[in-house]
């Protein structure tokens, strides 16, 4: 299997192409701001790889999933995503998709719903959808449990930077539950939706570093430590203060 990723454009987040012996996926697209640029970045990357098959979207916010109808109507291929996101990406959402803090128009999208232990085989491998609620009520990672790697989207932004909870249908307690249910899968290998990619021993650490935070969040009732900054409204992450190492 290969995992191929393309990191952001500005607000968008990173992209993955994960490739089996028999299908290819996408994992999120990005804003509908660089589609066409994404388009021709995807294109230069599967030339030599299975045919692109799905693209599966971690949830439904604008700079994640803004692109998505763009990308599967010139690959002519279907749009996944938790079930309790469709309704929004067909109804122009703008509220809960968050594309109104982009001043942006989020697409109207039609999507293929899927639900939590939803899997697809790749050849080689499966890759299995992983419902993570907390960030968004719709988020969803996914895990390849032949290569121990999770993509943990907004869930885990980066490692050092946790993963807001207080946009539209976010949750501190659904956060913290889905990070220890990660934690159980002791993946090898975190892909988070920018930072880079951490592995090995550093991903348990990493994990345990952000569950810790929202543990304590629940504690002080949802109130963040004063010193850190308020998020920029198209910010999709809280920025510690001291730094996380």
């Amino acid at each position: 299997m290969e995992v191929i990723r393309l990191p952001g454009i500005h607000h968008d987040t990173s992209i993955s192409i994960v490739a089996g012996s028999e299908r290819s996926v996408l994992i999120d697209s990005g804003t509908a701001w660089h589609q066409v640029n994404v388009e021709e970045r995807i294109k230069s990357k599967i030339k030599h790889l299975p045919n692109l098959e799905a693209i599966l979207l971690t949830h439904r916010h604008y700079d994640t999933a803004g692109g998505a109808k763009h990308l599967g109507e010139a690959f002519g291929i279907p749009i996944l995503i938790h079930s309790s996101a469709s309704n929004s990406l067909l109804s122009n959402d703008q509220f809960t998709t968050w594309a109104s803090r982009y001043d942006s128009d989020m697409p109207i999208t039609n999507t293929i719903p899927i639900e939590d232990g939803w899997e697809m085989d790749l050849g080689g491998g499966l890759i299995k959808s992983i419902h993570t609620p907390g960030h968004s009520s719709c988020h969803t990672s996914f895990f390849i449990p032949e290569l121990a790697i999770l993509f943990s989207g907004d869930l885990i932004p980066a490692s050092n930077f946790p993963g807001r909870t207080d946009l539209p249908t976010g949750n501190i307690p659904h956060m913290l539950s889905s990070i220890e249910k990660i934690i159980q899968l002791e993946p090898q290998v975190l892909v988070p939706s920018r930072g880079e990619a951490v592995r090995g021993d550093d991903v348990i650490q990493v994990l345990k570093q952000h569950q810790k935070f929202f543990q304590k969040l629940i504690e002080n009732k949802g109130e963040l430590p004063i010193e850190w900054p308020k998020p920029a409204n198209t910010c999709m992450w809280w920025t510690p203060e001291p730094a996380w190492n």
